[in-house]
């Protein structure tokens, strides 16, 4: 759960800090994918294989992985404590981003909610509900499924990162999308996304390395929905609450999202799709996500109506009537 609030919080100080967010944000997000990528591949290669040696196949090394391997995979969480005391000791030297003394609306927090009422931030939220809750449920099935195709422990890691490789390349061009195709179309490309992946995984029929390789959807679906989510809700708000709407976001799409998204996979589809402690019809199980995140986002692309006017420079419909509505 620490993850949604500093996520929330690194984003309100990008955009508190870039010119541009539309154009420059993705280019800042893309290292958090790159740092991913790099604790996915440099931990399995140090630490769960032996006798390294290159192959031409992903995920380039290998192909010994320890006897012990699935023991010494708890280590991830004693690296993953230490490198975060790290980044702590790093965010103290990040530029001074004071609280905006001048805000006119001293309870931020009752003003973010406020946005409810614009109906492109409500359905937008409402639509990153049920993308956040299938989206939970990648990171919790993608390993047993990708083991159940008999790739090895070792290799799941490097595997899921071809995901994060294809969201380098859609976080670069995705300023050129939004100028482009505006928020609705982008955003809906990226539940799209989420449409195809878990319907080609359901799949059983295809070969292992079309249903791995489809992993390169997991770029759209994460910069598409989220990044692009992100930039809206920066730009929709006003200035004096923008830090505000992105907890208020965040908490939804990474607190509530997930633990919905662990509970719809604990209490109803497991049951559903299993037979013991495993999921055993895999099948069946991709098709509903599939069908879920099918249902958001046509209702998404169908009632979507963008709300911002112009540039962050310019105020949205939302923002300004928001600060002309504010007793001074």
């Amino acid at each position: 759960m620490l993850y949604s609030p500093t996520l929330a919080l690194t984003n309100s100080l990008a955009f508190a800090h870039l010119k541009d967010p539309d154009s420059e944000f993705p280019l800042v997000r893309v290292w958090g994918t790159i740092g991913w990528i790099a604790a996915s591949w440099l931990f399995p290669l140090f630490w769960l294989i032996s006798d390294f040696e290159f192959t031409w196949l992903p995920p380039f090394y290998g192909p010994n992985e320890m006897a012990n391997v699935t023991e010494r995979l708890v280590d991830s969480l004693k690296f993953s404590g230490v490198i975060s005391i790290g980044y702590a000791i790093f965010c103290l030297f990040l530029p001074h981003t004071p609280p905006k003394k001048d805000a006119s609306e001293p309870l931020a927090f009752k003003k973010a909610f406020g946005l409810m009422r614009y109906s492109s931030f409500a359905l937008l939220v409402a639509a990153s509900l049920p993308i956040s809750m299938i989206h939970q449920i990648y990171f919790i099935q993608t390993s047993p499924f990708l083991s159940e195709l008999g790739i090895q422990d070792s290799y799941i890691g490097p595997v899921m990162t071809i995901g994060q490789f294809a969201e380098i390349g859609v976080m670069f061009v995705l300023g050129f999308m939004l100028k482009g195709l505006g928020f609705r179309v982008t955003i809906a490309l990226g539940g799209f996304a989420y449409v195809l992946r878990y319907a080609i995984w359901g799949t059983d029929w295809l070969p292992v390395p079309v249903i791995v390789a489809s992993q390169v959807l997991h770029g759209f679906c994460y910069a598409c929905f989220f990044a692009g989510g992100f930039i809206y809700v920066d730009r929709i708000a006003s200035a004096d609450i923008r830090n505000s709407v992105q907890t208020v976001f965040g908490i939804i799409i990474l607190g509530v999202g997930p633990v919905l998204g662990s509970m719809l996979q604990h209490y109803v589809l497991a049951p559903m799709f299993s037979e013991g402690a495993g999921i055993t019809n895999y099948s069946g199980y991709w098709y509903v996500l599939s069908g879920i995140a099918l249902v958001t986002t046509v209702v998404f692309l169908l009632l979507f109506k963008d709300e911002t006017t112009g540039g962050r420079n310019g105020e949205s419909e939302a923002a300004a009537t928001d600060l002309a509505e504010t007793p001074k």
